[in-house]
C-alpha cells in the first residue's frame, strides 16, 4: 500500500491560515516549504540544514543584514557538490523564493556557444514547445542576479569549450553580476581537463577568489570525469546533435550517504529556524520583488 501524504497539523492540509481579526490569510509554514522546494529544487532544498558557512553568516540580531554574503562575489569554489548543497541552501533560502538564480554546467555552455540549442537548430515541429538558447546571453545573461557553473561535464576534449566558458564569464563580468565556478574532486581543473586552457585559467585567477570547502579527512572515492585519464565519463557529449537529449547528471560519490528529508513538512521543519522568511501582505502577496527564473 502506498504511503499516504502527511497532513500538516497546523493548517490541516489547507496550506493557508486565516486571521479573522485582520481578514487576511497567510500561507502556512508547510506551504512556504512547498514553494521553496519548487524554487530551490529538491536537491538543494532537501540538503542538510546548516546555520553558518564560509559563504554566508547571519547578522547579530533578527532583521540585521548578514555579516557575510559571498553570493555577491565571483568565487572559484573547490568542493564536492554533495557537500556544497548545504551551503547553497543557506545562501539561497535567506534571499527568498523570488531571487532568480541559475545552475548550469560547462557542457551546457559549450553546447549553447556552438549554436546547437538555438531556435533555428530545433525541429520545426518542436521548437515552439521547447526552451531554446540563441546565445550565451540567453543562458547566463544579466537577468540572473546569481549564476553557478559546475565544471567537469565534458565527455571529450572540445576546442570551443574554454573560449565558450570565458565568454560566459566575461558576459557576467560586463553586467557586474556575481558568478560561482564549482570545481569538484572528481574533475580537477588544470591541464588535461576538457574545459581547461592557460588563457581561461589566467582569467579565472585574475577575477575570481578561490575558496576550498574540501575536508582534509575526506576518504570518499569520486568517479573521475571531464579530463584525460578519467576511467569513466558521466554527462556531456562531444558530437553535438540538436536532437540529442542533454545529459548533465553525475553519479553519487561513494562513501557515507547524505540523509535528507523527503516531505515538504520535513523540509519546513529544517528551514523554519531561518531568518528572512518572506513577509506576506493581505491577500497572500509577497513583499519580495519578483525576480523570476530559478535553477536550470
Amino acid at each position: 500500500m502506498a504511503d499516504e501524504k502527511k497532513i500538516c497539523p497546523t493548517c490541516g492540509g489547507a496550506g493557508y491560515l486565516y486571521d479573522e481579526a485582520t481578514d487576511t490569510r497567510e500561507p502556512c509554514n508547510c506551504k512556504l516549504a512547498e514553494y521553496m522546494l519548487k524554487h530551490l529544487g529538491a536537491e538543494i532544498a532537501r540538503a542538510t540544514t546548516i546555520f553558518s558557512s564560509p559563504l554566508f553568516e547571519f547578522g547579530a540580531n533578527p532583521g540585521d543584514p548578514p555579516k557575510l554574503d559571498r553570493t555577491k562575489e565571483n568565487l572559484h569554489i573547490k568542493a564536492p557538490w554533495v557537500d556544497l548543497l548545504s551551503h547553497l541552501k543557506l545562501c539561497l533560502w535567506t534571499k527568498g523564493m523570488f531571487f532568480a538564480f541559475r545552475i548550469v554546467t560547462d557542457e551546457k555552455i559549450k553546447t549553447v556557444f556552438v549554436g546547437a540549442e538555438s531556435y533555428s537548430q530545433r525541429a520545426k515541429s518542436k521548437r515552439d514547445d521547447m526552451v531554446t538558447y540563441n546565445s550565451l546571453a540567453d543562458l547566463v545573461g544579466p537577468e540572473f542576479p546569481f549564476v553557478i557553473i559546475r565544471l567537469g561535464f565534458l565527455g571529450h576534449k572540445n576546442a570551443a569549450a574554454p573560449g565558450a566558458l570565458k565568454e560566459a564569464l566575461m558576459l557576467r563580468d560586463a553586467a557586474q553580476k556575481p558568478t560561482w565556478l564549482i570545481e569538484e574532486p572528481s574533475s580537477p581543473f588544470g591541464p588535461g581537463n576538457f574545459t581547461y586552457s592557460d588563457d581561461l585559467a589566467e582569467y579565472i585567477d585574475r577575477n575570481y577568489k578561490t575558496v576550498s570547502l574540501s575536508r582534509a579527512d575526506d576518504r570518499r572515492v569520486y568517479e573521475p570525469r571531464g579530463f584525460h585519464g578519467a576511467v569513466e565519463v558521466v554527462g556531456g557529449v562531444e558530437d553535438v546533435d540538436a536532437s540529442a537529449p542533454l545529459t548533465t547528471g553525475t553519479r553519487p560519490v561513494r562513501g557515507r550517504p547524505v540523509e535528507r528529508p523527503t516531505s515538504a513538512i520535513a523540509v519546513d521543519e529544517e528551514l523554519a529556524a531561518f531568518e528572512g522568511k518572506p513577509k506576506w501582505n493581505k491577500g497572500g502577496k509577497s513583499s519580495y520583488k519578483k525576480g523570476g527564473g530559478g535553477p536550470l
